[in-house]
């Protein structure tokens, strides 16, 4: 890019000889012994460090190729800071008697260490729900439905409160660790290229991702008949299939209907998709080797990732049987399988997304 050329050594003390024999009569750069040479060296070394001197202060003006202090002033011109760490948060349940009532400030343990406060809760049945914030902010802190918790030997537990907690459904989500830096440029060209317009479809895509970190798509449209009801659906980066967990739908919608951005009279829905396995069955792909076979499971399961949709409230989306065969033909040729499920391209009404399920060969 012009203004940032940085020219070699070599090139900076030729062009310095050249002067030297320009300006000095009778003066002979190329007979030895001189000082001509050596002072020609010296004052390329000092033009090369100014052109890359140069070069970096001309990088600083683009948001593309800024270094992290100039993009962090980038980010701040147009209202736009680098996310900070967040801490996981969710629910678990534990073993207690009907009617205990436990205060917060408990403090369970992971088999790795991660370490989560507990707020208050009270027994209903044969468990208590606990709402547990993780100690420490960040991604590590995340932790699947069904993960055991102990409680901390130095917590003072009510009688009766059992020692174990199974994380709920919802999982332990949430937790971020601070935004990288290249994260946050492809936030701050999103802003430029997609200036706000009052509630558009790119406003609603960039409050989706400034309200959670791990967003990978957003799908938006207004329900038909009806301008003012925003339909809206993402995907994640750090769950099964894309498809977000309650908490994180729930920071969304939280974070959408701020007054501070919300546009007036708009009532936003958000959801997550609803994922219907799709099921594949191939047909004349051998056993042997097997690396084959896994290298079509993979491709399948990267084609669904990148190319599955929810439908939309105006429209079904459509997963064409082509896509599912152009995945598998990347690993073997196209005449060499047949591809006997689905036998169809098959359509997906208003929320719901094709996951990919059982992938059979015979």
């Amino acid at each position: 890019m012009a203004g940032s050329e940085i020219r070699s050594l070599g090139e900076l003390s030729t062009q310095a000889r050249g002067y030297f024999t320009a300006a000095v009569g009778g003066a002979a750069v190329g007979v030895w012994p001189n000082s001509f040479t050596v002072t020609a060296k010296v004052l390329a070394l000092i033009s090369h460090e100014h052109d890359r001197r140069r070069a970096f202060l001309h990088d600083q003006i683009f948001v593309s190729t800024a270094s992290d202090a100039a993009l962090e002033r980038h980010g701040f011109e147009d209202g736009l800071t680098r996310r900070p760490a967040r801490p996981a948060r969710g629910a678990v349940t534990v073993p207690a008697p009907h009617g205990l009532e436990v205060s917060p400030g408990l403090r369970f343990v992971r088999a790795d260490g991660a370490v989560y406060v507990a707020r208050s809760g009270t027994a209903w049945g044969e468990t208590v729900t606990l709402v547990l914030t993780a100690e420490e902010p960040g991604a590590a802190a995340n932790a699947p439905a069904g993960t055991e918790l102990s409680l901390s030997a130095g917590s003072v537990a009510p009688g009766g409160l059992g020692s174990v907690a199974t994380v709920g459904e919802a999982g332990l989500a949430g937790g971020s660790d601070v935004e990288s830096l290249e994260a946050f440029r492809e936030r701050v060209l999103d802003r430029r290229r997609n200036p706000p317009a009052g509630g558009s479809a790119g406003d609603y895509a960039r409050w989706t991702r400034e309200a959670l970190a791990e967003v990978r798509e957003t799908y938006v449209e207004a329900f038909t008949a009806d301008d003012r009801a925003v339909w809206l659906q993402f995907t994640v980066t750090d769950q099964p299939n894309g498809i977000p967990s309650g908490v994180q739908v729930n920071a969304v919608q939280a974070y959408l209907d701020d007054p501070l951005r919300k546009p007036v009279g708009a009532r936003i829905y958000v959801s997550a998709p609803t994922p219907v396995a799709v099921d594949v069955e191939i047909e004349g792909v051998p056993a042997s080797p097997a690396a084959i076979r896994t290298a079509i499971a993979a491709e399948l399961a990267a084609q669904f990732l990148d190319r599955a949709e929810p439908g939309r409230p105006s429209a079904p989306f459509r997963l064409r049987r082509s896509v599912v065969s152009a995945a598998i033909s990347r690993v073997v040729d196209e005449g060499s399988f047949d591809l006997a499920a689905p036998a169809a391209s098959v359509d997906f009404v208003a929320g719901e997304m094709p996951v990919l399920g059982a992938v059979t060969f015979v």
